[in-house]
Order: C-alpha cells, then sequence, then structure tokens
C-alpha cells in the first residue's frame, strides 16, 4: 500500500480549520462551534482528493497572548503537528482579514521548513475572491480563495500543495494497525494522563479542569513489533449533565470512537469508586460485544487508605455483578505504577479466542450445562435446547436452537454464560447469546 501524507491544518482560532478537517474528511470527525479554541487537542481523519490519499491533522487554534490557560499547550500540539506532517495549509479568515496571529503563525510555519499553501476561507462566492489580497503583505506569492463551508477552491488549494509535496520522501507508515483501543470514563479521571504515559509523550493535552478533552485523539505507537492505536475520548456524563452543544458533540465523537474499537479501556477514578455512571458506561461497552479492561487510576491515592484492592474488586462486583468476567487492573498514571501491564493485558484480552470456538467443543459444553442444571419448564411446556455453534467471531455470538427458544428465561442464560466462562478462557470478552427455533 502506497504512503499517505500527513496535512496539517494551522491558523489562529475560528477561522475555519475544523469545518475544513471535516469537509476534506467527509464526516463530522472534528467539532465544529462559534466559541474560539473549541479543538484544543490535534484531531486525525483520513481523505482522498483525485485519487490521493492523505490523512488531515486538525490543530488547536493559537493566539500569541497567554489569556487562555491552555494556550501553551495548544503551542506544543500545533508544534507537535508541523514536526510530523508533510505538508501545511495555513488557513486565514477572509473576512475578518489581517490578523496579529496570522502573522505570528506565518513566521511559525516558515521556520518549520514544510512545504505549505495558504487557504484565505470564507470566500463562499466568485465576489469574495478579492479578500486574498490582503495577505499579499505578508510575503506569500499565492494566497488561495475558498470556502470551507461549501468547499468551492479547495480542490485547488491540495493541487498547490500536492505539487509542492515530495511524495517519494514520505516516511511516514501506513495507517493499518493490529488493534484498536478506546480509552473511555467520566471526565477527570485520568485518561488523557493515561494516554500520556502509555506513549510516554505528551499527545493530548492534561490539566485539572475536567472536559479538557474535547475531541477524540488518535495516537498509533509501537508495542513488540505491533501497530497498536490508542484513542483518547472526551468524559462521557450522564445526559442529563450535557451541558453544551460541544460537549454533547464530544460524547457522540467518544461513542463513535468505542464502537469503531477493537477493545476498551475503562477508566476508574480509585478516590471516587465505580459510581452508577460507570456501570451505564460499562453496559454500553458491554451492549456493543466489546472486549474490556478495567484499569482503577489514581491507586497511589486510594492506596493510602489501607482498603485492599480484592476488597476494592468485590466492592465494584457488588455495584456491577458483570464486571467479574473482566480483568481489573490497579494503575497510576502520574506515578506510572503498573503502567508496563496495561498494553500487555490488554494485548492478551484482544488475541483471546480470536478463533471460533468448534461446534463440537460447544456441543459438548451444552450437553453437560443442561446434565447439571436442565432449562426449567414455563407455561407448562419443556424446554429443550438441541445444540449450540458459534455464527460470529466479533463479538463472540452463539447461537442457541431450542424448542421453545422465547420461554428460556433470562436467570437461565445467566447461567449459560457462567458455565461458558468456566469452560473456556473468555476473561474480558463480551459473549452474546441467539436464542433460535429448532
Amino acid at each position: 500500500m502506497a504512503k499517505k501524507p500527513k496535512i496539517a491544518i494551522v491558523g489562529r482560532p475560528n477561522v475555519g480549520k475544523s469545518t475544513l478537517f471535516n469537509k476534506l474528511s467527509g464526516k463530522r470527525a472534528s467539532i465544529v462551534d462559534q466559541m474560539e479554541g473549541v479543538t484544543r487537542d490535534r484531531v486525525y481523519s483520513s481523505a482522498e482528493w483525485l485519487s490521493q490519499e492523505f490523512n488531515i491533522i486538525d490543530t488547536g487554534g493559537y493566539v500569541s497572548s497567554n489569556e487562555d490557560v491552555f494556550n501553551e499547550k495548544i503551542k506544543v500540539q500545533i508544534s507537535a503537528a508541523l514536526n510530523e506532517c508533510d505538508g501545511i495549509i495555513f488557513l486565514v479568515d477572509g473576512k475578518d482579514g489581517l490578523n496579529p496571529n496570522d502573522q505570528f503563525l506565518s513566521k511559525v510555519i516558515r521556520k518549520s521548513g514544510k512545504k505549505f499553501v495558504m487557504g484565505v476561507n470564507k470566500c463562499d462566492t466568485p465576489e469574495h475572491n478579492t479578500r486574498k489580497d490582503q495577505f499579499f503583505d505578508m510575503g506569500f506569492e499565492n494566497p488561495i480563495p475558498i470556502s470551507a463551508l461549501n468547499g468551492s477552491g479547495v480542490g485547488d488549494m491540495l493541487d498547490n500543495l500536492f505539487e509542492l509535496i515530495d511524495f517519494n520522501s514520505i516516511s511516514q507508515t501506513d495507517d493499518n494497525t493490529d488493534c484498536s483501543i478506546t480509552i473511555v470514563g467520566m471526565p477527570n479521571v485520568g485518561k488523557s494522563s493515561l494516554l500520556n504515559a502509555l506513549i510516554q509523550r505528551e499527545q493530548a493535552i492534561v490539566s485539572d479542569i475536567a472536559g479538557t478533552t474535547r475531541d477524540s485523539v488518535d495516537t498509533i505507537i509501537k508495542w513488540h513489533g505491533k501497530d497498536i492505536k490508542i484513542v483518547d475520548t472526551a468524559g462521557l456524563r450522564k445526559k442529563s449533565k450535557v451541558d453544551s452543544d460541544i460537549e454533547f458533540y464530544s460524547s457522540l465523537r467518544a461513542m463513535d470512537s468505542l464502537l469503531r474499537s477493537d477493545l476498551v479501556l475503562l477508566v476508574v477514578d480509585a478516590e471516587k469508586g465505580f459510581t452508577k455512571q460507570e456501570k451505564t458506561i460499562a453496559k454500553e461497552v458491554i451492549k456493543k460485544g466489546k472486549r474490556m479492561v478495567i484499569l482503577v487510576n489514581k491507586w497511589d491515592l486510594a492506596s493510602g487508605t489501607n482498603v485492599s484492592a480484592e476488597l476494592y474488586k468485590e466492592d465494584m462486583y457488588m455495584e456491577f455483578k458483570d464486571l467479574q468476567h473482566y480483568p481489573i487492573l490497579f494503575v497510576s498514571a502520574l506515578t506510572k505504577r503498573r503502567i508496563s501491564n496495561v498494553l500487555e493485558i490488554a494485548w492478551e484480552t484482544f488475541t483471546k479466542q480470536r478463533d471460533k470456538l468448534s461446534t463440537k467443543e460447544l456441543n459438548v459444553w451444552i450437553e453437560k450445562a443442561v446434565r447439571n442444571y436442565p432449562p426449567p419448564a414455563a407455561q407448562g411446556k419443556s424446554i429443550k435446547i438441541k445444540f449450540v455453534e458459534q455464527v460470529q467471531q466479533s463479538p463472540p455470538i452463539l447461537a442457541l436452537f431450542s424448542n421453545y427458544p422465547k420461554l428460556i428465561s433470562i436467570q437461565y442464560l445467566r447461567y449459560l454464560h457462567n458455565q461458558l466462562r468456566e469452560s473456556f478462557d473468555l476473561k474480558g470478552i463480551t459473549i452474546k447469546f441467539s436464542l433460535r427455533k429448532s
């Protein structure tokens, strides 16, 4: 597969970077809002123009003042994006005109040494194209009028940029990964700190303010020769607690990342414990059929209370019994305690039972389970389970064929579920039954 160039979109706040990002990627991958500074972390997606595939990076809007607590961290993110990209789209606002922050960013871009084009956004009609003229004063030879909203001029801008890029020199690796892991949890439980500890560099912005991560942030790392994609997501809260459009779309993005992942790391704050909100998230992960590992973060703070990990687990099981089927690891992203074990356990869970369970093994199991505890009669009818087979791999779905499948109780299915886990190594794997008439 041909290697794809990375294109970074850089500009001051609210010039339309995320709108352009979404236009190029063909989906609402980055949050768009009238509020300045919505995108803080760098966000990745794939795109294509005239058969040329490329990856696009959206960055936070940087201003030269220090009023925003996140501003310096956004600067770090922009620098990281410029360092890893192969080309730059420098986006300015044709409607608002030349801004001192544009001047500042132009110096940063030139200093990077990367190939770039200037896109003059918000030129939504041909009459607006003259808005580009004011940017000649910055020393740019060919500012290109575009509309990120309706797409006009975007193709010309990409043509100009691709002419500048030496595709033979691109050293970027392919997007193909061996495993995709999504980090989920409540706000401020330490998801971004965990990501940074795993990759050993600052990728996601970390602060003491809940809700710092608004977009889902993708990072690909090498681990024992494997390409692992780790996605940090916005904190998930009860719908009644979501008080802004930005947070609403962030939650949607988090759920979308969960859906596309191979495995989920559910992060819990050790000091707060496993709450009803975490239970709701865990249920959603299980509902989606995802493999899961639970990480109890900030254990360095909670362990001082003389509560053992085993007792802590028992309390979690009291809150949600199904957790006993998933690995629970006690870690500290701050002190790096047991962080080295996270990917090992995640990979072990991901690779476990990748092949279908054989029909022969499953029917030996079901015969034994039914012999030990037959399904109770219902509505005066004797229920028989004839045979079982696995009909789907991910998530594993087992088809139970019965004379009266609709009469099999939830309690009996739970019994079969537990018996199945005792007979096969299924820790961390979500299993579903499909009841069918035979």
